[in-house]
């Protein structure tokens, strides 16, 4: 997989993510987080050069989209 498909599936994800509001979408909302690690371990089983972390992060909307994680080992 490309830099560009991680861009697609994260920017699929972090829309559900952060447009449903919890008290009313608790239920989808934990669906739609699971659904993210599973797909976030998957793409890390297939590249341990994945960044986990930084990948959740822009899901969650606490990076832009195309952010970059740290090159030199520490997480950003």
């Amino acid at each position: 997989m490309t830099k560009k498909d991680y861009i697609l599936i994260a920017d699929a994800l972090r829309i559900p993510t952060n447009s449903l509001s919890k008290p009313t979408y608790e239920r989808e909302l934990s669906g739609v987080r699971m659904a993210t690690l599973a797909i976030a371990n998957a793409l890390q089983a297939d590249n341990p050069r994945f960044n986990f972390d930084h990948f959740l992060a822009v899901v969650r909307g606490e990076k832009e989209l195309h952010s970059h994680p740290a090159k030199n080992g520490v997480r950003s």
